[in-house]
């Protein structure tokens, strides 16, 4: 006889749920999980798509690498994020044809350590809002005048702290005139920008960190580079045989890491111009090496361990700058043919006797503390104490080799203006009469011991 009564149900029951619970409670690697899915094939899309067709990516993964040969847009649908994954010896994106333009996609590059992600070979493509990650170069320009590469990230794949060897350059242009590289961000490449044989680019508002070079011009003509940012780069900016560039209301800050680290570097460069730009907390501020012939104009070296320092240079005219908090201010070597003037140097105390904002007394920059720091690092402490000033003052004997102001500012201006002139005339005449006061009662001292 079967026994169906209350206690039975009840012991079924509760037998029910402790395996239903169980089975809930089951680690999550038992239960079956959703297969990923693989990224769509790239090329396809862009053979079947007509030419100068926009062909818009609805959000999600796609493989390259693709091949673009004739005029196409191609841009990241409004709603949602579109990556293109590589993981080949070729580029990503490779870009054959003129008139193709590259919209709002990511592109993550994990193969190929000599290719870029993005290789254009063609005039007047427009690469705008990419964000690219990869192992190799971020974007190669060759022989694509006219291209432009707007708003778009650059990083390295690679482990932060590696060496700048194991890197390529972010943006990389060669052979290719007239490009515009305006507002991109590159962190922690080779150079995060580099341009060579490439006349008439404009480098403007972009964000360069963490790289060996910030921005790199090498055999460049006409190069424009304007409101720029650098920071932790073993160089800001640095300019290498090259004519007319213009180097214009940039930051470059905190690139002191290396012994050779430098806010902005000339070399072998002429007919150029360094204005208006703020080099703060640098090794060196302004290095200028086998370059004439330049103007370097109204730039604030402010906080730098050297603020300006000159090798092998002449024929360049330096106005209107204000050294301001630097250890050292400026050195010079086999560079006398120069022309310093009217700068402001808050090392410096003058006196302007006819009131026109600059000192009738000449500065020239003792080399004494930077050249025993070079070789004696610890006396570093000592900058500024009593005895460091005495000392310099002994070291005054041959000025042959300094750098020297002939006319200083007053206080901070431009110095091609003649800032202060009415502020300055009121204080000149206090000055000399000053200076007659002293001179009277000399002869008075004089008169009276004889």
């Amino acid at each position: 006889m079967t026994r169906t009564g209350p206690g039975l149900r009840l012991r079924r029951t509760v037998a029910i749920a402790l395996i239903a619970a169980l089975a809930l409670a089951a680690p999550p690697a038992l239960r079956p999980a959703a297969a990923a899915e693989e990224p769509i094939p790239l090329q396809p899309l862009v053979d079947a798509a007509p030419e100068g067709a926009v062909l818009r990516l609805e959000p999600g993964a796609y493989a390259g690498p693709a091949a673009i040969g004739k005029p196409l847009m191609i841009e990241a649908a409004a709603d949602g994020a579109v990556t293109i994954v590589n993981a080949g010896e070729r580029p990503a994106v490779t870009v054959t044809a003129p008139g193709v333009s590259l919209r709002g996609l990511a592109i993550v590059q994990t193969g190929g350590r000599d290719s870029p992600a993005v290789l254009v070979t063609a005039p007047g493509v427009l690469l705008d809002g990419l964000d690219i990650e990869t192992e190799g170069f971020g974007i190669r320009l060759e022989r694509a005048d006219r291209t432009i590469v707007r708003g778009s990230a650059v990083r390295s794949a690679q482990p932060p702290g590696g060496r700048f060897t194991e890197r390529k350059n972010g943006i990389d242009l060669y052979e290719t005139d007239g490009a515009v590289i305006e507002h991109n961000t590159v962190v922690a490449m080779y150079d995060a920008i580099y341009i060579e044989n490439s006349d008439d680019v404009r480098i403007t508002g972009n964000t360069v960190e963490s790289s060996r070079y910030g921005i790199h011009v090498m055999y460049s003509d006409r190069t424009v580079i304007t409101g720029n940012t650098g920071r932790m780069n073993v160089t800001g900016a640095m300019v290498m045989t090259a004519e007319g560039v213009l180097v214009e209301e940039n930051l470059f800050e905190k690139q002191s890491e290396n012994v050779n680290s430098q806010g902005i570097l000339l070399f072998a460069v002429r007919h150029s111009v360094v204005r208006g730009n703020a080099v703060s907390g640098n090794r060196v501020g302004i290095f200028v090496e086998s370059s004439s012939d330049n103007r370097i104009e109204d730039n604030e070296i402010r906080d730098n361990f050297m603020g300006m320092q000159l090798l092998d240079s002449e024929g360049n005219l330096i106005t209107g700058n204000r050294w301001i908090g630097n250890v050292a201010d400026a050195g010079a070597k086999a560079s006398n043919a120069n022309r310093i003037e009217r700068n402001f140097w808050d090392a410096f105390s003058g006196l302007d006797a006819d009131g026109d904002g600059a000192s009738d007394l000449p500065y020239a920059v003792n080399p004494f503390f930077l050249s025993l720091t070079e070789r004696r690092p610890v006396f570093q402490i000592l900058f500024q104490s009593p005895g460091m000033k005495f000392l310099e003052g002994l070291y005054g004997a041959d000025r042959s080799g300094w750098a020297a102001d002939a006319a200083p500012l007053m206080k901070p201006g431009r110095g091609t203006e003649g800032a202060g002139r009415e502020t300055g005339r009121a204080a000149g005449v206090a000055g000399a009469g000053l200076l007659a006061l002293s001179c009277a009662i000399i002869i008075l001292a004089r008169r009276r011991a004889t």
